[in-house]
């Protein structure tokens, strides 16, 4: 995939966050390091801007390993307007979390800030560190809390990157304190340039289901009966009913392929919305 490089940039900030590496890794691999690039501290406000930007692409996280869906992400995903954004690659970067604060003493540490996944994440250790003696405050990102630390004092910490604490000069008062050591985060790069097919590819769709017996397994029969593998299943609440769900699919191969093209035509009957989020290269590691 070849993009404009006159494309704006925009991802989730501010420096030092893990969606900052993730957007080095996309301008690497795709020649974007002459773009113009700006930080947003809100996913929502990522997507927006590049929703009204005809010459903006933008990065976000959409799926950890531990904690499961990106809520925010897959929320404002579904309420893009213009129908020729869509998610066009995809990178996994591996996620270790730092406790960083201005004081260099754990003991003094009374509160700890960070996104509500890098708390949930970090829970189990942050628990056995303080026995229970703290607070945790939820922020908009991990490097939005490093930064925050700037502006309080000495009894907060946060949890973050290694190198937005080193790029603040703050102390590292902890390294690699997830719970879980294999700690990965998927990233996602919505644009106006459709991806090709590799033979090694990934549609992202979102679609509800009728209200009635059986609907839900019938799409999912429909992928089965033409062998399509699904990486990935989840669903939201729809926020217009009480109950009312929609579902999340990430299945294998491409919706301009005979398969993929059938998959979608088969199931559109049982369905009441259907959107195509993007169509995309898997992930691979050397990527």
């Amino acid at each position: 995939m070849s993009l404009n490089v006159k494309n704006e940039i925009a991802y989730l900030g501010p420096e030092g966050s893990y969606c900052e590496a993730a957007k080095e890794v996309f301008c690497r691999a795709l020649s974007l390091e002459e773009c113009e690039q700006k930080f947003f501290y809100t996913i929502k406000n990522v997507i927006d801007y590049a929703d009204l930007n005809k010459n903006a692409i933008g990065i976000i996280p959409v799926e950890n390993s531990i904690e499961g869906i990106v809520r925010e992400s897959i929320d404002n995903l579904v309420k893009i307007e213009d129908t020729n954004l869509k998610i066009t690659a995809e990178t996994v970067l591996p996620i270790n979390h730092c406790l960083v604060s201005k004081h260099p003493d754990l003991k003094r540490i009374k509160k700890i800030i960070s996104h509500p996944q890098a708390l949930s994440q970090c829970q189990n250790t942050i628990h056995k560190l303080f026995n229970s003696e703290f607070e945790f405050i939820e922020t908009s990102s991990t490097s939005k809390a490093i930064h925050d630390l700037m502006n309080r004092d000495e009894t907060y910490a946060a949890i973050g990157s290694e190198s937005g604490a080193e790029k603040l000069g703050l102390n590292i008062l902890r390294k690699n304190i997830n719970d879980e050591k294999d700690n990965k985060t998927r990233f996602i790069l919505i644009s106006r340039t459709p991806s090709k097919i590799t033979g090694s590819d990934k549609t992202s769709i979102v679609f509800a289901t009728n209200n009635e017996a059986g609907a839900l397994v019938k799409v999912l029969r429909v992928f089965e009966e033409l062998k399509i593998n699904l990486c990935y299943i989840d669903s939201r609440p729809s926020k217009k009913f009480l109950g009312e769900y929609v579902f999340f699919v990430d299945f294998e191969g491409h919706p301009l392929e005979p398969s993929g093209t059938e998959a979608l035509k088969r199931i559109e009957p049982y369905t009441n919305f259907l959107k195509i989020l993007g169509a995309y290269p898997k992930y691979k590691p050397e990527y």
